[in-house]
This record gives C-alpha cells, structure tokens and sequence, in this order.
C-alpha cells in the first residue's frame, strides 16, 4: 500500500508499507520533504512502522509534523475520514476547505486563527461547525 500526502509548496510525506496476511508490517519505506524538525520526526517514527498495523502509535500533537504523520496512520489503517469532504467549506467567501486544512495543519488551530488566514465563517457563521469540526479532527484525529 502506499500513501502519498503533500502540502502545497510545504511539506511531502511518502509512504510504502507491504503487509502480510495477518496485517503485520514486513517491509515500510517512509520519504519526507520539509524542514529540519519534519525530517527529524519522520526519521523518529520510521522506526515504528514494524509490527502490527493495528498496533502503530497515533501520533500526539499540533505540530505540522504530528498533524501529518498522524493523517498518514490513519490512512494506513483505512481510517481517515475528515469530518468535512465538500470543496468548499464557507460558500459566503467562496473559500475551499483545502485552504482551511492547510490553515489548520500549519497552525490556524482556532476558529478565529482560521477566520483570520482564511476568511471562513467570516460572514454568515454557517460553515463555522464545519470549522471547528475540521480542527478537532485534524489536533486530535477524531471529529
């Protein structure tokens, strides 16, 4: 299986991950494209990806290299499902929720900071559940 996660002009992460038939990890590749701290936590969690699948730790955190590697086991698992899947997130400000995901994953960890970065939920308020549901998804990895 392999899992390819890019950022717009920020950070890459690529996965190749090869399970036997119990869903044990037997053989993992992990790339990562970004800054000194991102290149560091992924070198640090290459060596988890062994073992079971069910068993590879959710990573913990709201740093973008938290943010992003936690979105990577989530899809490993077949687990990913972001709260809010339209691609527009606030149709008052025509504003697409891939810009309000970047906001969120590269810091904008309040509905304010998102309104701020991204002029969501800056008009009528409808999409701001839809906001606040998204940011609980992605720095917390539930909705």
């Amino acid at each position: 299986m392999e899992v390819h996660i890019a950022w717009p002009g920020r950070e890459e992460l690529k996965a190749r991950v090869e399970l036997d038939q119990k869903n044990n990890i037997v053989r993992a590749e992990l790339l990562g494209i970004g800054g000194p701290d991102f290149i560091q936590a992924v070198s640090e969690f290459r060596m988890k990806l062994r073992g079971p699948l069910s068993a590879l730790p959710l990573p913990q955190g709201v740093s973008a290299q938290a943010i992003m590697l936690r979105e990577l086991v989530l899809r490993l698992k077949g687990e990913w499902s972001p709260p809010y899947k339209d691609d527009e997130i606030c149709h008052c400000r025509a504003v697409p929720t891939q810009v309000v995901d970047l906001a969120i994953c590269t810091g904008a960890h309040t509905p304010r900071e998102v309104s701020d970065l991204t002029a969501a939920s800056t008009a009528c308020g409808t999409c701001r559940p839809d906001v606040e549901a998204m940011i609980n998804y992605r720095l917390k990895g539930t909705p």
